[in-house]
């Protein structure tokens, strides 16, 4: 009995001097200390400063990023998301929520990534890595959640730039109000099938031309599946014509045409239908409520 006391006691004291080295050191210090950049940690504490944000909330915020850093997942990322909360004026406790949340999604998209990606891809390409896992938050807050991104990427390994290529048409296509079945099905086929990333990034123009003129997600699903040579019972016939195959950039065009999903947004981060700063704010549909005040 007097053992137990004394190591309880004896993890108090380590609790109190854990609690105690935080508080002991600046803000700015805390955030270097989670693997925050010099030149990010000094603009955050400025914006988080002029927002009204005291210095105990971005000592919890740092904690929540030391976490990550020891977890060897990217804490830009999350940063990222400190910045848009804090640029669109969004309460301090709603950023600490939905840096919870971000967390908890960027684990999960650690998850997947390591299931589906070629261990030879994923080593030694620290910015390929942390784009997939930005793409695979974005993805599953579109409603793309881990069993629809495994059936969707199936059991053979892809290198993780191809990877990325299809969690973002699969994104987009989300975006534009194709239903996840569809997109799981019509994507998986053409990942058996082998369709390459530049010809998906192909597709991906074409169709976000036609979202934007008003195209249904009925007749993009169909779009889709004939672009890719499929058989489809959904739409109308191929891509073609004026803003069709004929008019498609070639492979080396980007995915984001005009009414795209995913784009680079401020600080690095990623905004898009159902993305982290979509409509519904960081979170997004189905994640915490970090979107307008």
């Amino acid at each position: 009995m007097r053992r137990a006391r004394l190591l309880l006691w004896a993890g108090l004291a380590v609790l109190a001097a854990g609690t105690a080295a935080w508080a002991s050191v600046s803000p700015v210090a805390a955030l270097r200390h989670a693997g925050v950049s010099a030149p990010r940690a000094r603009r955050l504490m400025r914006e988080a400063h002029a927002a009204g944000v005291g210095a105990a909330t971005v000592e919890r915020w740092a904690r929540r990023l030391s976490g990550l850093h020891r977890e060897r997942l990217p804490v830009s990322l999350a940063v990222d998301q400190i910045f848009e909360g804090l640029m669109k004026g969004v309460p301090a406790p709603r950023i600490s929520d939905g840096l919870r949340v971000f967390a908890r999604d960027l684990r999960g998209a650690r998850r997947t990534l390591e299931r589906h990606a070629t261990p030879g891809s994923i080593g030694g390409h620290p910015r390929a890595v942390r784009h997939a896992l930005s793409d695979l938050v974005i993805a599953r807050r579109a409603g793309l959640d881990g069993h629809a991104l495994d059936r969707l990427l199936g059991r053979r390994r892809l290198t993780v730039s191809r990877l990325s290529a299809y969690v973002q048409v699969a994104t987009d296509l989300r975006g534009w109000g194709v239903g996840r079945g569809d997109v799981v099905r019509t994507l998986g086929a053409a990942r058996r099938q082998g369709v390459s990333r530049q010809r998906l990034f192909v597709l991906d123009r074409a169709l976000a031309r036609k979202a934007a003129a008003g195209q249904g997600p009925r007749d993009l699903g169909g779009m889709l599946r004939d672009g890719l040579g499929l058989r489809s019972p959904m739409g109308p016939g191929p891509l073609s014509g004026p803003a069709g195959a004929v008019g498609m950039p070639g492979a080396g065009g980007g995915m984001m045409g005009p009414g795209s999903g995913p784009t680079p947004g401020p600080g690095g981060g990623m905004t898009g239908p159902g993305g982290m700063t979509g409509p519904g704010g960081m979170a997004g549909p189905g994640g915490a409520a970090m979107g307008r005040p």
